[in-house]
């Protein structure tokens, strides 16, 4: 085995260990359960999946949270580097689980590619590099949530209205907004 490979393998270790689980297997798990049910309906899927892309954004961007932040605030590994380790850790659960759930349920062309659901987690990831301190990462879990809560009461809508779903409409364009947003913040 390689140096690197060992090294990448001794950080996945005791993040993996430090991520809390249960949030995410369970909304994963339940996602997956409520896909199978609703498969043969085609309105229930359009809101399963895109209030199921927002909880489960929700759930990996809650996964940020570190109880050893402040200890680590001391190591030379910038910030953004360890919630991006952890947001690799979580996403070995949550890509695979978004991928079955969008192959089982009935595609309407709203939130069924892994870019929308990117698109959710990289605003949740830009407004915890924006926020004061790591403990309002539940602040931060919320964002995509409130996102696809508000394209989701606003979908009659046209205009200026049909702009709150851009996470689903073009979410490479949100990636890449949100992740300028992301460097831009990664020194606060």
């Amino acid at each position: 085995m390689s140096a690197a490979a060992a090294s990448w393998r001794e950080a996945v270790r005791p993040t993996a260990r430090a991520v809390v689980w249960p949030p995410m297997v369970g909304v994963a798990g339940g996602l997956v359960v409520l896909a199978f049910l609703y498969r043969d309906l085609e309105a229930a899927s359009r809101t399963l999946l895109g209030m199921g892309a927002g909880a489960l954004a929700a759930t990996v961007v809650f996964s940020l949270r570190d109880p050893a932040a402040v200890l680590l605030a001391a190591v030379p590994v910038p910030r953004l580097a360890r919630r991006l380790l952890r947001l690799a850790v979580v996403g070995v659960v949550a890509a695979p689980a978004w991928l079955l759930i969008t192959l089982v349920l009935p595609s309407s062309g709203t939130g069924t590619g892994p870019a929308s659901l990117l698109a959710l987690i990289s605003a949740g990831l830009a407004a915890a590099t924006w926020l004061p301190s790591d403990d309002d990462i539940a602040v931060a879990a919320a964002v995509p949530l409130l996102w696809v809560t508000l394209s989701e009461i606003l979908a009659l809508g046209s205009g200026a209205l049909a702009t709150a779903a851009l996470w689903n409409t073009h979410p490479w364009w949100v990636v890449a907004g949100c992740a300028a947003l992301t460097v831009l913040g990664r020194h606060r």
